[in-house]
């Protein structure tokens, strides 16, 4: 294990939002769980909301929504693996 490399510190709650109220970085979010989790749509609303759906749902079933995009991924996972209804 390296100890010579510097790690960021973590972001406040209040700092994540404003990091991800810009739009860059949002949708550099959103592109890297549709990465993680194929079949998955995701995006963040106006109201900073972070949601996600499967793209074989039908069309009546809402999406996933979350405040933070970390535990949207988590969901997303259970759902993928069988974990969650």
């Amino acid at each position: 294990m390296r100890h010579d490399v510097d790690v960021a510190p973590a972001m406040t709650p209040l700092e994540a939002v404003i990091y991800y109220d810009d739009p860059a970085n949002a949708q550099f979010m959103c592109d890297m769980l549709m990465s993680a989790r194929p079949g998955w749509t995701v995006w963040r609303g106006e109201d900073r909301i972070w949601r996600a759906r499967r793209n074989d749902w039908p069309e009546e079933y809402p999406p996933l929504a979350t405040a933070t995009a970390g535990l949207l991924n988590l969901v997303m996972r259970f759902i993928d693996e069988g974990e969650a209804a």
